[in-house]
């Protein structure tokens, strides 16, 4: 979680740059597809991202949403959306990136958290793979037990 691996003195700094806003249920942060502006950390409430046309994970107050865009630059690669009502701090880009940019303490946190949840991310995605994952990893085991 983000918020665990920041400072208070970041978590401050993060509030000069940040709005927080209430959200209703249904409310769209981040449209697949589109330029990618801030970056969003639920404070309380749900979402979803849902992408290809499947809800592909559920966040909770403390989970970030847009890290991947900030990071890369692209336009967003999935919707989120509020599930339930919650407040959102939607956190400017430009000076984020600048700080980011600077080397200093918090980009270093700041990126080892973000580093942290993007794996995490991508462990779950692995856990949830096909049958052919499932196949691929009875098959490894069958030639280390040889």
């Amino acid at each position: 979680m983000l918020l665990n691996s920041l400072l208070d003195e970041d978590l401050t700094w993060l509030g000069t740059i940040g709005d927080r806003a209430e959200y209703v249920a249904g409310a769209v942060l981040i449209a697949d597809g589109t330029e990618q502006a801030d970056f969003f950390i639920l404070l309380s409430g749900r979402a979803a991202v849902v992408g290809a046309g499947a809800v592909l994970a559920h966040l909770e107050p403390g989970d970030v949403a847009g890290e991947i865009s900030l990071i890369d630059g692209l336009p967003a690669s999935a919707t989120v959306m509020l599930t339930a009502p919650g407040q959102v701090m939607r956190v400017q880009r430009a000076p984020l990136l600048v700080r980011l940019e600077s080397g200093d303490g918090f980009a270093f946190r700041f990126h080892r958290a973000v580093t942290k949840i993007l794996a995490a991310r991508l462990r779950g995605s692995n856990l949830r793979a096909s049958p052919a994952g499932v196949e691929a990893q009875r098959a490894i085991t069958h030639f280390e037990v040889a």
